[in-house]
This record gives structure tokens, sequence and C-alpha cells, in this order.
């Protein structure tokens, strides 16, 4: 096993010198010319002296640039920070400020987004990515360059397991951005753990639908390199209607898709399915969010050769735990989470952290090779979520509180119970805003959910739901309120309901609900 990430191109190259490491957009770049693409980015960095463990950013689009980008940040043994273009202004100065990230890798297209950045101050000495120029008075070393400095032979560089390999942000429940620190060794952990439970191999093609600063961009990239694979970029433009991205997915002959459950809604709903062949898949694999039933029995009516499975985890931990759907007959509803992976331990606790008894619901905890090193920057909320406890065996470990409440099943599996920062007092009940998503979700045209809280100016909140339903369908308020009234009690029954064209996502696909809340003037227009 590789001790760093950057090891297994070399490997891979190796392996596969000719092979497709990643497609995008039809065109292909091999797992050789990676590698030294990689070896050029690096070379690239250490002259502008780069060290071991400093920060370097990443701000790119979807292209072929990415993976070249990632390694080569670690070879010159650095830390990658990938930046979501997409973000907020204020939010990438965030990021790059709490880091301390003094490089930037960019693209041409990103001039006028860099020079913002430049002219709010942001402490950059050096930008990959651009002609010189077009970042002022700062130090810019052209692709062109880089290209130049590309070798078959990888830099010396000292970088060991435990060295920071990424920094990933999330929004977090208040806005703003985590920052969870990742080790060559914590990554590593999940990636050994994806390929083999999944079997990927050479001959394997890994979708890349989310944004590559998510946690799925692990699985899509990483993983893909253990196993010498190839990762297929999905553009903005190819992800544009359900449509095209199942003529992608059919023309890669994608074999392994990864997303949350909204992404594959989509595709069945509106992708056109029954006329394309996607007969090379073999593995669906979703996690974020909940998956409604009628959906998942018609995705696997769907796609009769893929296996079906449910991956859960967060960010700080990767994927802790998972279930296969079987391949036939019924699965448990809700759908469970599944048991922990090889490399992970769970325990189920009260608000003490002691264990609950079997079958209630408590918070869960995992610990294991696979969770992150802490928030960078924020000693409080590393007090409060990683916490000392006793584990299997003689020693005491590490444990990271996820938030979220399971309950254990009599089979050992583990059933999620919703979000602990979902729960909402409405006069005085506790109510689950995800509960509510479910009952919305049964109801026959609604094809997607979202309740939310709404400040009531009385120090208590009021529920509020948003819908997308059936085109076809003659769906009204009422309608979805009398056939709420017959599942959910009365306290918790949205008092507005929302039929809209689309739900907000967040960056990963999940729902935002902070964006559904927000008030006009928080929107910029009206709900």
């Amino acid at each position: 096993m590789p001790v760093t990430l950057h090891r297994m191109v070399d490997e891979a190259a190796m392996r596969r010198p000719d092979g497709d490491a990643a497609r995008c957009d039809g065109a292909g770049l091999s797992w050789q010319e990676l590698a030294r693409r990689v070896n050029g980015v690096a070379r690239a960095l250490l002259d502008t002296g780069v060290g071991r463990g400093d920060r370097v950013a990443v701000l790119l689009g979807k292209s072929l640039d990415v993976p070249a980008a990632f390694y080569g940040v670690l070879a010159a043994g650095g830390a990658l920070v990938p930046v979501d273009p997409k973000s907020p202004v204020e939010q990438i100065l965030r990021i790059l400020r709490t880091t301390g990230a003094t490089r930037l890798v960019t693209e041409p297209g990103r001039r006028a987004s860099v020079a913002g950045l430049l002219d709010a101050g942001v402490e950059v000495s050096h930008v990959v990515g651009l002609e010189p120029g077009d970042a002022g008075s700062v130090n810019t070393v052209p692709w062109s360059a880089v290209d130049q400095l590309a070798s078959d032979r990888p830099p010396t560089v000292d970088v060991g397991g435990l060295d920071t390999s990424y920094v990933l942000h999330t929004s977090g429940s208040t806005g703003e951005p985590k920052l969870i620190r990742h080790t060559h060794s914590s990554a590593l952990a999940f990636v050994e753990w994806a390929v083999e439970t999944y079997g990927l191999g050479p001959d394997d093609r890994l979708s890349n639908h989310s944004s590559h600063h998510t946690c799925f961009a692990t699985f899509d990239f990483y993983a893909a390199a253990r196993a010498a694979a190839t990762t297929v970029i999905l553009t903005p433009a190819a992800m544009l209607m359900p449509a095209s991205l199942a003529q992608v997915i059919e023309g890669e002959s994608v074999t392994i898709w990864y997303s949350v459950p909204t992404a594959l809604v989509q595709l069945l709903l509106r992708g056109n399915l029954e006329e394309r062949n996607l007969d090379a898949l073999r593995w669906v694999l979703f996690a974020g969010e909940t998956f409604p039933e009628k959906h998942l029995q018609h995705l696997r009516a769907r796609l009769p050769n893929a296996r079906l499975s449910h991956v859960y985890g967060s960010t700080e931990v990767n994927v802790c735990t998972f279930y296969h759907l079987p391949e036939s007959g019924s699965w448990p509803s809700p759908l469970p989470i599944g048991r922990p992976c090889s490399n992970a331990a769970a325990v189920v606790v009260d608000e003490a952290l002691e264990p609950v008894a079997g079958g209630d619901a408590g918070e869960l905890l995992i610990s294991g090779s696979t969770v992150m090193s802490g928030y960078w920057g924020d000693s409080d909320r590393n007090r409060r979520v990683l916490v000392r406890r006793p584990a299997p065996g003689a020693f005491d470990d590490i444990y990271f509180r996820t938030g979220d409440r399971v309950r254990t099943l009599p089979d050992g599996t583990l059933s999620f119970a919703g979000r602990a920062d979902l729960q909402v007092k409405v006069r005085g009940y506790r109510v689950e805003l995800e509960e509510i998503d479910g009952a919305l979700l049964a109801l026959g045209p609604v094809h997607e959910a979202a309740a939310f809280a709404v400040p009531d100016g009385e120090g208590s909140s009021v529920i509020h739901a948003a819908v997308v339903v059936d085109e076809a369908a003659e769906v009204t308020h009422k309608s979805l309120l009398d056939g709420l009234k017959s599942t959910l009690p009365l306290y918790a029954v949205p008092s507005v309901i929302e039929i809209v064209a689309s739900l907000p996502r967040t960056p990963t696909g999940k729902v935002d609900r902070k964006m559904l809340a927000a008030t006009p003037d928080d929107k910029g227009t009206p709900r």
C-alpha cells in the first residue's frame, strides 16, 4: 500500500501507462501523461518555494487540469485546499485566510476571480495558471511553463502518511465554512476500503458528478487511482439536463456511479433512460440524503445489471457505514445506513455519551483510521466533536460526534433517525423535518420535498415546505395538506407548502434548507 496519495499515480502509470486516467468532454489523459503533468505542477510549485505542509489552494472548474493540480500539490509536499469556484467571494477569502494558503493554482478563465481575491487583500505570493501580468504584481507561472517542467521523474520530497493531504470545506449549519483536515493515511484508509468493497479495477470508469472540493471526489479520483481505473469528469454542460447526462454515462461506459440521490431521481424522471444502454453500470452508490422509496424501487427496475449501495458518512469521516441493497426482494423501511466499514467502529450514545439500550435512538459516534485530524483553525469545535472514550480492546480511542441520530436494528445494522440539527420545536412539540420530507415524498405526485422552519416572530417556529411535483398532476396546496393530515400529527403539518420548479442545492447536491428558509432580502429575490 502506498503511504501517500500521489504515489498512486506513479503506480498506476507503471501498471497502465496508456490507459485513461481521466476523461472530460470526450478527451482523455493517460496515466503516463498525468504522471508527467503531476511532476510538472510539483516542480513549478517547488520553484516558488513551497515546503512540506504548505497549503496550496486550487481554484479550477471541471477539466483535465484538476487531477494534475491535485496530485501536483501533493507531490510537492503541499497540503491541497480545493476551492469551489461557485462559492461566494467572502467564503473563498475566509478559506484562504484561515488555511494560510499562499499559492494558488487556477486557469486563465478565472483571471477576474483571482483579481478580486487579490484586491481584497488575500496574501497569495504565486499564482500557477495565469500569464505574466494577469495577477498584477503577484508572481505567475502559466500552464505552458508547467508543461515544460513535465517529467517522468518525480521530485524528491519527504512526505509521510501523517502529513496533511487535503483540507476540504463544507458550509456547516451556520454558513461558516468548516475546514476539514485529512492526512494521507486517513484518505488512503478510505481508498483501500472502497477499492476492496466494490472490487475496483483497471477496467472501471468512475463518474465524477460532484464538485471536486467535496468528499465525493475522494472516491471519484483517489479510489480510481488506486485501481488504475478512469475518472470520467462530468462538466456543468454535461449535467445541464438529465438526458444529456444519461447520454454521457452511456457514451463513456461508466461502470461506477456515486452521487446524492437527487441526481439519480432526476435521471429517472427526465433522463429518458429507456432509450439508453446502461448495462456497463455495475455499482450505483448514493449518499447524503434520503432516497425516496418509490424512486429507489424504480431505479432498481431500470438498472437490473447494477448493484445498489447506500453509503453513509460525513466529510469528517469519509464513508463509515454501508448497506448493499438486495438484488431482489424488499429491504427494510426506512433504508438502513448499514454496518460500520472494516476500518471503523460505531457506538450509539445518549446526551451523556453513554451507550443507549439496543433499539433506542441516540447520537452516532465513529472512530477509526478514516477519521479527520480535525478542523483547521478551530480548536473549540475540535474539542466539542472529537471525544476520547473507551474503544473495543484495551485502549481508548478518539471518536467523532456525527450529530446524527441512529438506532441499532435487531440484525445489527444501523437505521438513520434524523439529524439533531434538523429537529425543531413547534408549539412545544419536537418535530423532525426529515419525517415531514418523507411524508410528502410518500404522496404520489411529489418527486422532491424539503421542510424547513421559519421564525414566527414570537420566539418559536412554524413549519413550511417546498415540493417539486409531477408536471402532469393536478396538485394544490389543499390536496397536499389533506394527504399529510392522515400521516402526520397536526402540529407537524406545514402551514405553507410551496410548489416550486426545483429545490435549491448545495455544491454536493443536497437540499439547501437555509436558502429555502431565508428571507427575500437574504436571497436577493422574493420567494
